[in-house]
């Protein structure tokens, strides 16, 4: 995190400073966590970057081949200003103070923005290309999740539609949610028997953690050709209760390398009770393709689609 208190004097105290406008096309750029890498290193040309986060290269970095032998800096504020950057890309780095101190500084800051769900990928994808001056390259890269989700939509009786519109910059939307047991609100008895007929699917991390409505990984479990086993909204402890009853079909685990993740031992992800969650091989899925909201989420739901027997 930024030591802001070593500089703050020199700068001044002003409690709401005015954001920097950023050049045209940035030149130096400097981004300040692992997330904000790979969206500098998938938009941007190599010569642009002046300094990646320290994670930049570590296994939860999906561009981390295209990190290999670039400048690093640490998120504190003297390392930082010192190399006299043009631009600062950052998702959490820094801390929640460090767009203002940078302001303060006189560096311009791009913030990215959240996604929840994947049209708010796609949505976060164009608007950083923009702000980076690669709206094109941005776009190509939005196209392609667009085509992604068709297949996948095609082959797994999908809630989610790419869209249609002539407008680039307009995100993926989804259909109306669909409660089993009912009529689903309008749709057909077809699509609701659809529904109930895809195969459960338990999502777990080495924390012993998993995800219900409302998340992205709810998002991409469905659109994989799942029901989620997780009916909750939001982020829970491992169901082990439920588990001892009721087992899923399928149990997706991500993965981090040893270098970069050393789950407790005692996590709910090492329960004899999740060993034997699934008569089927547990899906492994890359800790890299979901550390992160980015466009790369789509490799977790192709793995879990091509577990069902998907041809993508």
């Amino acid at each position: 995190m930024l030591p802001l208190a070593l500089t703050a004097c020199s700068l001044g105290k002003a409690a709401t400073p005015a954001p920097v406008d950023p050049p045209v096309r940035a030149m130096r750029i400097v981004s300040l966590d692992y997330c904000a890498d790979q969206y500098v290193l998938k938009l941007v040309d190599r010569q642009r970057i002046l300094a990646l986060s320290p994670d930049a290269t570590r296994d939860f970095s999906y561009m981390r081949e295209a990190a290999r032998g670039m400048p690093k800096v640490a998120p504190r504020a003297e390392d930082v200003l010192v190399l006299k950057p043009d631009l600062i890309v950052r998702s959490y780095g820094g801390g929640a103070d460090a767009g203002a101190f940078f302001a303060r500084a006189g560096v311009p800051v791009l913030q990215l923005g959240y996604a929840e769900d994947l049209a708010g990928v796609r949505r976060v994808l164009v608007e950083t290309a923009e702000q980076l001056g690669e709206r094109a390259r941005g776009e190509r890269i939005a196209k392609g999740m667009d085509a992604r989700v068709a297949r996948l939509s095609e082959r797994a009786s999908s809630p989610f539609v790419p869209s249609v519109s002539r407008d680039p910059a307009e995100p993926l939307r989804p259909r109306p949610s669909t409660s089993l047991g009912t009529n689903g609100g309008g749709m057909n008895n077809g699509t609701v028997s659809t529904i109930a007929s895809q195969p459960t699917l338990l999502y777990a991390t080495p924390g012993g953690v998993t995800s219900g409505p409302g998340s992205l990984i709810h998002e991409l479990i469905e659109l994989a050709g799942y029901r989620n086993f997780q009916t909750e909204p939001g982020w829970h402890p491992l169901p082990l209760e439920r588990l001892a009853y009721e087992k899923p079909d399928r149990v997706a685990m991500a993965w981090f390398g040893r270098r970069d993740y050393n789950p407790d031992r005692w996590s709910a992800a090492r329960h004899p009770l999740m060993r034997t969650a699934s008569a089927h091989p547990v899906i492994g899925l890359k800790g890299a393709w979901t550390a992160c909201g980015g466009w790369f989420v789509l490799d977790a739901a192709e793995a879990m689609a091509r577990a069902r027997g998907a041809q993508l």
